[in-house]
């Protein structure tokens, strides 16, 4: 049995900055990055951008680490392996029919995309796009497809259909919801979105679904719970995403829909940790559990995990962290840019008001709870987003603002 000091298991981008941060600290601790797939860390980021899927920037780099720089490092990568069981008594882990000991675990472990199972789902030309293989089969695809239907409203599917429509290809997107991103944005946010995709010919179905895939060995088709046939030659499935915490359960470690972790991203076991997609923590901003599910929060909790291995080992100059971050991401397509910050779920004890409208071009939706911004979805309105950030970060009141807040021309930065 080979152990290691500090034992990382998922390769993206959390865990590798986890390791990153605790060989600057740590010079001879060994370190281990088990990583179900076989490449070092690229940008997920990129397979949804025209650069990646319609090569229009060959010369774009999406590898974010070499194999040369694991072994700079001292880091060893063990590619294409997955973790299946877990000791936290035993301080073990079962990877691929090997044992290794640790001193300190991360579990930074992601996320899988959703499998669709419905009559025709096992057909050739139904794809996903989370992986590189994933985006590089899509990608081939693309440069021979005539016809596409996309399943679902997320920022992946959005990109996407930009990406075929650039390829030429047909699109029809559908969907269970009532306008596209629901409830991420509003329906004046929708609005916006609906006609910037329906202007660049895409067929939208909405509060539709799909009962069977049509064809023989490959996609000709599908057809709808209503009846209706479309035919297509590739189908993009974005259907949510699932965690594969089932062997972390086992063991006995604190789960609920992630991996559960305290503002220190300590799990319930001993010397365990978890970060990035997986982890369900507590927020000590807003005051919640919470799951981020982006690029910009994997990576700093990353970092702070990696502190917190490192001053849980007694490393010099290394002392306890809380994740303390209020996160944005923003997708962009057919003219519009998209954003979302802080937590933009809709729970009871929340209200939403709105700034712009879609005849304008242009909204925000804030999300109130007791008096405070929680959370922010717009669409064209990205300059405002650094602002509102702040103003979620340092807990503003706006309860007696709230008039002037649905007015869009308000300057938001007089509340800082």
């Amino acid at each position: 049995m080979k152990n290691f000091k500090y034992l990382v298991v998922g390769g993206g981008i959390a865990g590798t900055t986890a390791a990153e941060t605790i060989r600057t600290k740590d010079a001879n601790g060994s370190i281990a990055i088990i990583t179900d797939e076989p490449y070092p860390l690229y940008s997920r980021v990129i397979l949804s951008k025209p650069s990646f899927l319609l090569e229009k920037n060959p010369k774009a780099n999406i590898w974010l680490k070499t194999s040369d720089w694991y072994e700079k490092n001292c880091i060893e990568l063990l590619n294409g392996k997955s973790a299946t069981m877990l000791d936290v008594k035993a301080k073990t882990a079962t990877v691929g029919g090997e044992i290794f000991g640790y001193e300190r675990l991360l579990l930074a472990v992601g996320a899988r995309a959703r499998r669709w199972d419905i009559s025709g789902a096992d057909k050739k030309g139904i794809y996903y796009l989370r992986t590189l293989d994933e985006a590089k089969e899509i990608a081939r695809a693309m440069k021979t497809a005539k016809r596409a239907v996309v399943i679902g409203s997320s920022c992946v599917a959005f990109e996407a259909i930009e990406n075929l429509r650039s390829a030429g290809i047909e699109v029809a997107e559908i969907m269970l919801e009532k306008y596209f991103w629901e409830p991420m944005l509003d329906e004046e946010g929708g609005r916006i979105t609906e006609k910037a995709l329906t202007g660049a010919g895409v067929k939208i179905m909405m509060q539709s679904e799909v009962k069977e895939v049509l064809g023989g060995e490959n996609v000709e088709g599908v057809i709808t719970k209503d009846g209706e046939k479309i035919g297509c030659d590739m189908i993009l499935c974005g259907i949510g995403v699932v965690f594969p915490v089932e062997w972390v359960k086992a063991a006995g470690v604190n789960v609920n829909r992630g991996i559960k972790v305290n503002e220190y991203l300590e799990t319930s076991a001993p010397d365990v940790w978890a970060a990035g997609d997986v982890a369900e923590f507590n927020d000590v901003v807003l005051e919640e559990q919470c799951m981020a599910g982006n690029w910009m929060s994997a990576r700093e909790q990353g970092r702070i995990a990696g502190l917190n291995m490192l001053a849980s080992a007694g490393g010099r100059g290394a002392k306890k962290e809380q994740f303390k971050l209020v996160s944005f991401y923003t997708s962009h397509g057919f003219g519009l840019n998209v954003a979302f910050g802080g937590d933009i779920r809709l729970l009871p004890d929340r209200t939403t008001m709105g700034r712009g409208s879609a005849e304008a071009g242009s909204h925000t939706r804030l999300i109130l709870q007791n008096g405070k911004i929680v959370g922010v979805a717009m669409v064209n309105r990205i300059f405002e987003l650094g602002t509102i950030v702040k103003l979620i970060e340092n807990r503003t009141d706006i309860y007696a603002k709230q008039k002037e807040l649905a007015d869009p021309d308000f300057d938001l930065k007089s509340l800082l």
